[in-house]
């Protein structure tokens, strides 16, 4: 048996905890287990290629949850109403946050481990932290818990930013990440991971598409290291529009035609954070720390 594995199975006995034990203890006939699910709220895509890593992400949820409701909710209105319109593919019936956590309180659901797979701790997670909240306080009978995004903390951006050193790092290249960025202040997550990069390979660049550090910045920074060749990623949970358009694509103003007009030979890479598997456990650890802190009032009576 392989590391992966044995990792597999030791976290998938650990996060068990969180529901399983999620019983009324009373006498034999008042005995009653919790009817229990998870919902992962994204800020979703319209694109054909994401919808390979929900499934990957999907899939990694219901191995640390076997067995456990998992259902879906996209944050994007406009994002909703194309799918909506659309009338095809898995998530055409997707909800928002408040009308998926009704459907399940109307399902019967008892517990609702919401998990947020937001990048930052932005205007997107305090929006559906606030609607979780007032769910919650509209109905108390019920047990909720909200795990927080990819880059919480600093302890959160080290170990995101050693699954991708040790995945793509090379001495004959630089690698330039671009994440979408924020005018709320957690944008500070983007510069934070960029010096937490900066001690573990300086060969990693961070901008952002939407904010500071910008495309400019970007260029600044990859001219001070010797490589030609770059291998451009998004530092996103999916590579849908932005990746595809303002990374990858073809005019003037994406990265890859920036940094070609700075005669860099330019690799760009599709594939969101959530594709790799060690991503997502951090998702799933993240949800694990939520559902401790409301375990001791779980399916009260």
């Amino acid at each position: 048996m392989n590391c992966k594995s044995v990792r597999s199975i030791v976290v998938s006995l650990l996060v068990l905890v969180g529901f399983t034990s999620c019983v009324s203890k009373g006498s034999k006939s008042t005995e009653k287990e919790c009817k229990e699910a998870i919902l992962l709220v994204t800020f979703g895509s319209s694109y054909k290629g994401p919808e390979a890593t929900f499934r990957n992400i999907e899939e990694e949820f219901v191995k640390a949850y076997p067995g456990v409701e998992i259902q879906w909710a996209f944050t994007s209105r406009i994002i909703r109403k194309i799918l909506h319109k659309r009338g095809v593919g898995p998530y055409k019936d997707v909800n928002a946050p408040e009308d998926a956590l009704l459907k399940l309180k109307n399902e019967g659901y008892q517990r609702i481990a919401v998990q947020s797979l937001h990048l930052i701790p932005g205007t997107e997670y305090n929006d559906l932290k606030g609607k979780v909240e007032a769910f919650q306080k509209a109905n108390p009978q019920l047990t909720l818990s909200l795990g927080v995004p990819l880059m919480f903390s600093d302890q959160d951006m080290t170990k995101l930013a050693n699954i991708l050193v040790h995945k793509f790092a090379k001495s004959d290249r630089t690698v330039v990440m671009m994440g979408h960025g924020s005018v709320h202040d957690a944008n500070d997550r983007y510069e934070r991971i960029g010096e937490i990069f900066k001690a573990l390979d300086s060969t990693f660049v961070v901008g952002t598409v939407e904010a500071k550090p910008d495309i400019q910045d970007v260029v600044e920074e990859v001219a001070k290291l010797p490589s030609k060749n770059i291998l451009l990623l998004p530092l996103m949970s999916v590579a849908g529009d932005h990746a595809t358009n303002d990374m990858a694509g073809e005019e003037e103003d994406s990265w890859k035609s920036v940094l070609d007009r700075h005669h860099y030979t330019v690799y760009p890479l599709l594939e969101g954070l959530c594709d790799y598997d060690e991503v997502v456990g951090i998702f799933i650890a993240h949800l694990q720390t939520s559902m401790k802190i409301t375990e001791k009032r779980c399916c009260k009576k």
